[in-house]
């Protein structure tokens, strides 16, 4: 049956991408509100909005790039087959998020709210963060395993499309880490209000963000270390 199903989308059936594309849109709307919701209703609606456009952006931002890597390790693939394969990947990491959705959603109620404490409600906002990560990081890896089983039937090496798919999941998570640092947040700070896209964003990218609070971090313990 999977291959069967490899079969089909190799070939970019029309009726198959648009369910692929369906699912992506489904799966992040739920999981997006999911995500969002802790803060207000509001940022759950801005979330669901843009947890789908975020997985659709990665897959236009890397299918070239990733097209040009298949060619140069030998591999035929167009355009069309790279793009199935990246939107099959998000599509089963959007079908795993949303079916996770109901379990998240009961630690999310069972959290503190917002307008608790400072103390405690930072303390939510971290825990929360980090179970969002850890459910999309796991919806990512199963979505990758499933896209990987679809290159080896495109390319018919396994060796080879698991290099090529390798090299993909670098490229997208490099791409993947800006683009979701240009949408967010998608769980707000208990201490702002809902907004869709702030302007600080904007003005740094994520790997400045990273290189400034990996400095600023060394520069406290040095100058604990001469205290």
């Amino acid at each position: 049956m999977n291959r069967l199903m490899a079969s089909q989308l190799a070939d970019a059936d029309a009726a198959g991408l648009r369910r692929v594309m369906v699912g992506i849109v489904l799966g992040g709307l739920i999981y997006g509100f999911c995500f969002g919701v802790w803060r207000s209703p509001l940022q759950g609606l801005y979330s669901a909005v843009k947890m789908p456009l975020l997985f659709f952006s990665v897959v236009l931002a890397s299918a070239v790039i990733n097209t040009l890597i298949a060619r140069v390790a030998g591999c035929s693939l167009r355009l069309g087959q790279v793009l199935v394969c990246m939107l099959t990947a998000f599509a089963v990491m959007a079908a795993v998020a949303g079916s996770l959705a109901p379990v998240v959603g009961l630690f999310v109620m069972c959290a503190p709210v917002p307008r608790s404490e400072p103390a405690v409600a930072a303390q939510a906002y971290r825990a929360l963060l980090l179970l969002h990560v850890g459910v999309l990081a796991l919806a990512g890896i199963i979505g990758n395993r499933r896209a990987l089983r679809l290159l080896e039937t495109m390319v018919g090496e396994k060796r080879r499309a698991r290099r090529v798919g390798l090299v993909w999941l670098l490229t997208a998570g490099f791409v993947g880490c800006q683009l979701s640092w240009l949408f967010s947040p998608f769980l707000c700070k208990p201490t702002q209000e809902p907004h869709l896209l702030p302007r600080e964003y904007f003005q740094e990218n994520f790997y400045e963000r990273v290189w400034h609070t990996l400095r600023a971090l060394n520069n406290q313990s040095l100058e604990e270390r001469s205290g």
